[in-house]
């Protein structure tokens, strides 16, 4: 669905749709656009939290009720037992390695959505693995098996082979057109409209003369790219970049000189483009700009920019 607004308004109608649920979601975690996890450090998970013993970065987190996104990362040999659960949903993609459970493998590339009280009687990683994990409330680590009724939720999705899915190629919004974009679909909450996705942009993708309208949703825009590089007015994101972006925040536009592909969530709610009248400018040089909380501060001055190939 598309709509016009000033950049400060979303148009009441749309607004409507979403009432009940997103206005009262997610908006205590703090706006990141963007920072590159490669400057994040690497800490150990204690006790009492999802996967013990294994790394995480955290990307953000909400302070009311610890709902977080993370990177995460398992070394070789990295085993547990179980019955145990998760006091929270949790959605993951591998995107190195592998991870075991319960003697089902998920390779890179795989997806899974498990709702909170999903039984994992046994865990490993012979070989290791990285993968981009989130949880929509703090992952507590309950030493029991679950009532079972997370493995019969219609929402759960116990594993997704995203290697193996076409690309959807369909245009869905026309003032998107210059980036080409491609989706494999991975999640759509049936109640809420939550939606995770990979978004593939085409490269030397640019908007005409180089401006055009800012976009704003209703919801949270979640993102992280995987690989190729995407250009907008914070700058350029590399992989291991990472956005947490409000709802009603304008942004864009965007481009990529040599094509990208990320993870994209919509949380809170259905996603929605919504457009200004105004224009703005795009420049595949524009500077590293970014709009980070106060613990992230002093990454403001750091950029990272991945090593030259030539």
């Amino acid at each position: 669905m598309q709509v016009n607004a000033s950049p400060s308004t979303i148009n009441k109608a749309e607004q409507d749709i979403h009432s009940g649920y997103w206005i009262s979601q997610m908006l205590d975690r703090a706006h990141i656009e963007f920072i590159q996890s490669q400057l994040l450090p690497w800490q150990r998970i204690g006790t009492g939290l999802a996967r013990p013993d294994a790394e995480y970065k955290l990307l953000s987190r909400d302070p009311a009720d610890g709902a977080c996104s993370a990177l995460m990362r398992y070394p070789a040999g990295w085993s547990r037992i179980g019955p145990e659960h998760i006091a929270a949903d949790e959605e993951f993609y591998i995107l190195e390695g592998s991870l075991e459970m319960d003697g089902h493998i998920y390779p890179a590339d795989s997806y899974a959505y498990l709702p909170a009280g999903w039984t994992r009687n046994e865990m490993r990683s012979p070989k290791g693995c990285v993968l981009l994990a989130f949880y929509n409330q703090e992952p507590v680590l309950v030493p029991e098996a679950g009532d079972g009724s997370a493995e019969k939720a219609n929402r759960a999705i116990r594993h997704l082979d995203v290697a193996a899915m076409p690309w959807d190629m369909t245009l869905n919004d026309p003032k998107l057109k210059h980036l080409g974009i491609s989706r494999k679909d991975l999640r759509t909450d049936p109640e809420t409209g939550e939606r995770t996705f990979l978004s593939l942009i085409l490269p030397q993708a640019s908007p005409e003369s180089n401006e055009g309208p800012q976009e704003l949703h209703p919801v949270v825009e979640e993102a992280y790219v995987i690989s190729g590089s995407t250009t907008g007015p914070q700058g350029t994101m590399y992989p291991g970049a990472y956005f947490w972006r409000p709802p009603e925040t304008p942004h864009g536009p965007f481009g990529a000189r040599w094509g990208s592909v990320s993870l994209i969530r919509f949380v809170g709610g259905k996603h929605v483009n919504v457009w200004t009248e105004e224009k703005a400018g795009f420049d595949f040089d524009a500077s590293y700009d970014p709009i980070l909380p106060d613990e992230l501060q002093h990454y403001v001055k750091t950029e990272w920019v991945p090593p030259p190939v030539y």
